[in-house]
């Protein structure tokens, strides 16, 4: 484990990133978290010395970590569907040392490990605990679909997987479900799971399902079709087939992963739709009909979330691995 002590870290995402100070421990300092917006912020580095000036640490810090929402490969790394990118070299310049540059999702999944889980909802089993030895798979549904993999050996050591599983392909469990992806991305060969197990793909889901009925959608927004879901039955068929389509692809990854010992479910539009995730008629589609079927009933999968996830797992990683 690297030496903890005093340095700053950060979560760049698609409209808005965040920075905070660790304290001596190496723990997020919460009253020193800032947000900036891509409104009103035009680069990383930017916003980085707006934020020092603010915070005005008693030194530089020496260590930093940043959590993005993209592949952090390579010398530039590019946010996903955003405008911002992220420069080793500028960091490295400006700061004074190369940061620790991660995937948000595995930021998610070190903030798991490193806090003890409350699981806010329980869809199957036990409450999961990462401190176990074991493998678990966190999953994030929000502007997209975050996946990542935790493991813990009978040792104690922990590894994190950071994947791009959203940007593969869905795979569905039904035939129904495999015939309206097919309607809501046509001539697509795969339907990439982030597209459909995501906010935008809520909001194409109900624009789908409303040309059906040959109705004119009424909302426009995954925010609004939440809201909804439980007055309005054209939302809420949407959100319904949204977490049918969801656990059919998290079972799956279950299966690719190992994750035998737990599915964390986390994310914004997933908190949403946690009254629709919770329904029996979604366990089968998780378990599916193939030869690990009993076993993948018996994983265990809740709903968790946790504040600054992502700058507390970066925090983490950094512990970990800086």
């Amino acid at each position: 484990m690297a030496e903890a002590g005093t340095a700053l870290v950060g979560h760049v995402g698609r409209k808005r990133m965040r920075f905070a100070l660790t304290d001596a421990a190496g723990q997020v300092r919460r009253d020193s978290v800032r947000s900036f917006t891509a409104d009103t912020t035009v680069s990383i580095s930017g916003a980085i010395m707006d934020f020092l000036r603010d915070a005005r640490p008693d030194a530089p810090p020496r260590r930093s970590a940043f959590a993005v929402a993209g592949l952090p490969r390579g010398e530039t790394v590019s946010i996903t569907r955003g405008r911002w990118y992220v420069s080793r070299s500028g960091l490295r310049g400006m700061l004074g040392h190369a940061p620790l540059i991660l995937n948000d999702f595995e930021a998610e999944a070190w903030a798991f490990h490193g806090a003890d889980v409350r699981a806010e909802e329980r869809f199957a089993g036990d409450e999961p605990s990462l401190r176990r030895a074991g493998t678990y798979c966190v999953l994030g549904m929000t502007s997209g679909l975050g996946v990542s993999v935790l493991s813990r050996d009978a040792a104690g050591a922990v590894r994190v997987l950071a994947t791009e599983a959203g940007h593969g392909g869905f795979i569905a469990v039904s035939e129904e479900l495999a015939r309206l992806a097919a309607e809501i991305f046509p001539g697509r060969y795969p339907v990439v799971a982030e597209d459909l197990l995501s906010a935008p793909g809520l909001v194409r889901l109900y624009e789908t399902l409303a040309r059906r009925r040959g109705t004119a959608p009424r909302w426009t927004s995954a925010e609004d079709i939440t809201r909804a879901m439980a007055a309005d039955p054209l939302a809420g068929e949407a959100c319904t087939w949204l977490c049918r389509a969801f656990w059919s692809y998290a079972g799956q990854l279950t299966i690719i992963y190992g994750a035998w010992d737990g599915v964390i479910v986390t994310g914004g539009v997933a908190a949403a739709l946690r009254p629709l995730l919770r329904l029996a008629e979604m366990a089968p589609l998780f378990a599916g009909s193939g030869k690990y079927a009993r076993l993948l009933a018996s994983v265990p999968r809740v709903y968790a979330a946790l504040d600054d996830g992502e700058l507390a797992g970066a925090a983490e990683a950094l512990r970990h691995l800086g």
